[in-house]
């Protein structure tokens, strides 16, 4: 019993999910878990905090499979449960799923190279409570997500897309928010049985985000977002320990280095935690 219960505590501290922590609206699965070798479910916990001036703190508890479709193609679905809350209020639902497909186009001495194509299903609600489109556990809009990446061990390079078109229906502010550009850099290394990640991600909003103009009450007139077309950089931090053949503790902490401004869809992090254990089926 007692190993029991140690191996859940470990499991709630060290690890880390198969779609990495970025403050994005989806685009960060683009070069995640492009190589996997087999069917894989995931579970995990992640804590996230807006810091000021949103103050917002947001836990969500996920689920995430992996499927080996071939020996070149792979999908992973991730499942969300949120809960935002703020000097305004609270919110919880299901959020948005993420589906994401992987084919390996290259594979050579020298590095492998896939391509990734995958959608963001609006699934969670975005007008709860009558809160603005910060506190609703999903975005409101079905996004098309595109990208490639390269794995030359220890490193890994990936390009992504999130094609966000339509307007959320949530009644505080009917958010439409730009597209983003995803670019990352990451290197990995182990120490004894440990695999210790270090990656780097920028994220460009290609254009600025519309919501309702307050001054126009009752006429559906938008108006932009002031410096809502921003540019972030985050740092991530990962480990990942094998309990088992099967059986992998995942752990991350991601931080900004470059940190939005302006948190009108609710995306932005001070800090963001993740916790949860894969297993290899």
């Amino acid at each position: 019993m007692r190993r029991v219960v140690a191996f859940i505590a470990v499991s709630l501290l060290l690890t880390e999910p198969l779609v990495a922590q970025c403050s994005d609206a989806g685009v960060c699965a683009i070069g995640s878990g492009g190589n996997q070798p087999s069917h894989i479910l995931g579970a995990r916990y992640v804590f996230g905090s807006s810091g000021n001036p949103d103050n917002l703190t947001v836990h969500s508890v996920e689920v995430e499979g992996s499927v080996s479709l071939s020996s070149s193609a792979t999908i992973s679905i991730h499942v969300p449960w949120v809960r935002i809350s703020g000097p305004g209020g609270a919110v919880n639902g299901v959020g948005d799923i993420t589906a994401l497909w992987s084919q390996r186009v290259l594979d050579s001495p020298a590095g492998i190279l896939f391509a990734q194509v995958g959608t963001r299903v609006a699934t969670g609600k975005s007008n709860v409570a009558n809160l603005p489109q910060a506190y609703q556990p999903g975005l409101g809009t079905n996004d098309l997500l595109l990208g490639v990446s390269y794995e030359t061990d220890p490193w890994t390079f990936a390009i992504g897309y999130q094609l966000s078109r339509g307007r959320s229906d949530n009644a505080v502010t009917r958010l439409k928010r730009g597209d983003d550009l995803l670019a990352r850099v990451g290197f990995q290394t182990r120490i004894d049985t440990l695999a210790v990640g270090l990656e780097v991600l920028g994220i460009k909003r290609l254009q600025r985000s519309s919501v309702l103009d307050a001054r126009t009450p009752g006429n559906e007139t938008f108006i932009e977002v002031p410096e809502s077309d921003q540019f972030q950089i985050n740092l991530l931090g990962t480990i990942r320990f094998p309990v088992s053949e099967r059986i992998t503790l995942r752990g991350s902490i991601a931080v900004p280095v470059l940190e939005r401004k302006v948190n009108i869809d609710g995306l932005k992090r001070s800090l963001t935690l993740s916790a949860g254990v894969q297993i290899a089926l």
